[in-house]
């Protein structure tokens, strides 16, 4: 019973949010239908946004023990934005989003184009199994985008990147963490989302066996 009505809750949250914010001003952060999915061969996991209180959340967390201008964030799976969209309130060095499908990533480009963040967020169409951006940044983003083969090949590829310094990686909805505990990773944070009902980890380290 307290399942549907966190359900419930969350969905007239978001169709509020869609009618009296979103649409006026030309955005669109909502999901899409899934059969899209079938599409990307299992390298997409699926698309949902995190909400805008929890990620306010993480980042007043994560800049509260260090200065948002050392942090350069990228939303791996990024979907529509809105993660990059609650990120540029924050003085981060850098932020980024990487999206693999290009209908999608054509949303996120207008979503930041109606923000007037286009020239803060740096977008990309792109696999993120073979990503050649990463050793620009040292916060990682995951809201549980990929099958758990992709999750570890993606994993695999940021750590050849950055293996060399210390990252923090937010996961949220965290199904596959035993991938990333496999490296010198440590869990230091366990956040809760009531909204969605899901918790978010929080690991600082370096990416290395």
């Amino acid at each position: 019973m307290k399942k549907y009505f966190y359900r419930i809750r969350r969905y007239i949250i978001f169709i509020f949010q869609v009618l009296f914010i979103e649409k006026p001003r030309g955005l669109d952060f909502t999901m899409f239908d899934t059969s899209a999915l079938q599409k990307t061969g299992g390298k997409f996991h699926g698309y949902s946004k995190t909400g805008e209180k929890h990620l306010r959340e993480i980042f007043n967390l994560i800049t509260k023990e260090r200065d948002a201008k050392s942090l350069s964030i990228i939303d791996v799976g990024c979907g529509k934005g809105v993660v990059l969209k609650e990120a540029a309130a924050y003085d981060f060095a850098r932020i980024g989003g990487v999206e693999l499908m290009p209908e999608i990533a054509e949303i996120a480009y207008k979503n930041m184009r109606i923000l007037n963040l286009e020239n803060r967020v740096e977008l990309r169409c792109a696999d993120a199994t073979i990503f050649d951006g990463y050793e620009a940044y040292n916060v990682f983003f995951f809201f549980n985008p990929f099958s758990r083969e992709i999750f570890e090949k993606v994993i695999d590829k940021i750590s050849e990147a950055v293996a060399d310094k210390e990252i923090l990686i937010i996961y949220h909805h965290p199904l596959f963490a035993d991938i990333i505990e496999k490296f010198e990773m440590q869990r230091t944070d366990v956040l809760f989302d009531e909204l969605k009902q899901y918790e978010t980890y929080i690991y600082r380290g370096r990416l290395v066996r």
